[in-house]
Parts: C-alpha cells; sequence; structure tokens
C-alpha cells in the first residue's frame, strides 16, 4: 500500500453522519505537517470545514488557503461544470451564454450522475494544475458524498468511455479512470464509526470499490472510537462487579456515575468487536481517531486527530 501522502489523490466516503469531513481535515493537516502542498477539495453546502481551521468566513468556490500548505475549496456541480466548460471553449462569454441557457441547464439537469462527475472531475483537474512549472499540489484531498452516491460517482467516468470513447470529455474521463486506478496514485478512504449500521455500509463499499469499481483501498478510518478508560484495571473489574455490590446506603451520586461508567465500558466492548470484524472481513490497516468531548472541532482538535495519521500511530 502506497503511503497515503505519497498519493496525489484521495477520496474520502463513508455513511453519513461518520465524520468525513472531520477526517479529511485531520489528513490534510497531517500531510501539511509532512511537507505536502494539500488542496481540501469538499462538496458540501456546509462551512464546519472553514471553522475547524480557525477560518469566520465561508470556504466559497475559489481557492482560499487554511494554514501554511492547506488550500481549500467548496466546489458545487455548477461551478464546476462552467470551469469545466471554461477549459474546452476557452471564452468566459460563451460559456456564460451556453450554461446560462435555460434549455441547456435543463439538459444537464436530467443527466443522471453528471452533478457528481462535475465534482469528481474538478477535483482530479486540480491533481493537474501548474504553478511555476510544477504541480500545484501534492495531494488533493476529496471530501466526497456518502457511500451510495460515492459509488455511483466513482462508476461514471468508466460509463462516459464506455458510451463516447473519443472526444474531449472521453479524454479527461479516460485521464481521471488512470489516476483512479492507479495504486501508486489514488485511493478511497473510508471512514466509519464502531457501530453496526456504519460498519455494515463500510463492509459494502469497500466490496463495491473492490470487486466492481477495481480501486485501490486506503486504511480504513474509525472515527470517534468511545474512550477505552472504563474498561482498564482496575476500575473495569469493580464495573463489573457493580450488579453485585451492596448499594444500600451509598452515595446517589457516586452510584450513578459508576452505573454511567458501566455503560461506557460496554459501549467501548461492543465498539472493539466491531472494529475486530471490520479487521477480519475487510484485511485493512484500520486508523483509530478518538472521540473527542465536543462537537465544535476547532485549530487544536484537529491538529491532535491529525497525529493519528502518523504511520507509527496507526495500529
Amino acid at each position: 500500500m502506497t503511503p497515503l501522502f505519497d498519493l496525489e489523490l484521495i477520496v474520502i466516503s463513508g455513511k453519513g453522519g461518520v465524520g468525513r469531513t472531520t477526517v479529511a481535515a485531520a489528513l490534510a493537516r497531517a500531510a501539511a505537517d509532512a511537507g505536502k502542498r494539500v488542496l481540501l477539495a469538499a462538496s458540501t453546502t456546509t462551512d464546519r470545514l472553514g471553522r475547524m481551521f480557525g477560518r469566520a468566513e465561508p470556504v466559497g468556490t475559489e481557492v482560499v488557503t487554511l494554514a501554511p500548505g492547506i488550500d481549500a475549496v467548496n466546489m458545487t456541480s455548477e461551478s464546476a461544470l462552467h470551469e469545466y466548460g471554461l477549459l474546452i471553449l476557452r471564452s468566459e462569454l460563451v460559456t456564460r451564454a451556453l450554461f446560462e441557457n435555460r434549455a441547456v441547464r435543463g439538459f444537464l439537469g436530467a443527466v443522471p450522475g453528471l452533478d457528481a462527475y462535475a465534482i469528481l472531475g474538478k477535483a482530479w483537474w486540480h491533481t493537474t494544475e501548474q504553478a511555476s512549472g510544477r504541480r500545484r499540489y501534492d495531494l488533493v484531498i476529496l471530501d466526497g458524498p456518502a457511500s451510495g452516491h460515492a459509488t455511483l460517482m466513482l462508476r461514471i467516468p468508466g460509463a462516459i468511455l464506455a458510451a463516447m470513447p473519443k472526444g474531449p470529455l472521453a479524454r479527461d474521463a479516460h485521464a481521471l479512470q488512470d489516476l483512479l486506478h492507479d495504486p501508486t496514485r489514488a485511493a478511497l478512504l473510508i471512514v466509519t464509526l464502531a457501530e453496526e449500521l456504519p460498519a455494515r455500509e463500510s463492509v459494502e463499499l469497500a466490496t463495491a470499490a473492490r470487486e466492481t469499481l477495481g480501486l485501490t483501498l486506503g486504511p480504513l478510518v474509525v472515527n470517534a472510537l468511545p474512550s477505552d478508560a472504563p474498561t482498564t484495571p482496575p476500575l473495569g473489574a469493580l464495573l463489573d462487579r457493580l450488579p453485585t455490590l451492596e448499594v444500600a446506603g451509598s452515595d446517589p451520586a457516586l452510584w450513578a456515575t459508576l452505573r454511567l461508567a458501566a455503560s461506557a465500558g460496554a459501549h467501548r466492548r461492543l465498539a472493539d468487536t466491531i472494529v475486530a470484524r471490520l479487521r477480519r472481513e475487510l484485511g485493512l490497516p484500520i486508523v483509530a481517531l478518538p472521540r473527542l468531548p465536543t462537537a465544535d472541532l476547532g485549530p487544536t482538535a484537529i491538529a491532535e486527530l491529525a497525529t493519528y495519521f502518523i504511520p507509527q500511530r496507526a495500529p
């Protein structure tokens, strides 16, 4: 497996709500700390990404710098299609006249998967972008859509080549397909939680990526893993005896705290079981990110999570 930081494109996907954007931000931070020039290519309507790097203004459709070594862009299918049209037509006036035409917009909106392909195509283009005679970015991280949409998005280059084997669209689809299928240049990074539904969807996505799409998988990222503190001795041994302990006359607050700790311990043991099953079924290295005590993640939290992508930290 090529080290993540040596790739050109990483596509991140997983079930909705597993923290794909958090993982993308932490991975970008780790890569930049390793000396890489990184572009975070988001495809979301929310602006959590900017806040994760302490930026007050939202990340828009123009590339902005979030931190040293890290640029970001929040892509939309409309802006991506416009940029692609401009590359082909080489005229802002002609591009606007075409894409602002109601009939053309209606036709494009009816093409299945075109919006997703526009996002993927823009991410690919940034891997080829030049500055000062060399590639502008060493690594492009695409914060991609949830599992089902990601599978559709990654199928489209092959579908284009099958339907239109010649022409500018086919040429770019071929270049994108070559990139996606080169294990030394690109990988799909699946994010999950140590819970039944996300884990099951991760296995389905990994199977589709390997058997249908022929893509290389990066390590499986298990996000927000519960703390193992309630399962470690001597606390774990005490909590295991909780149902048999004498509770008469005990402090109600202390008893409630112990019960909460016991519940947290049971949650962690279940999580460990799910992670072990994922390791067996997928045969992938696993990067486990801890659950942090806040949902409003900022630069400090992202920097902490980034350390788990340093190779020697991965279990």
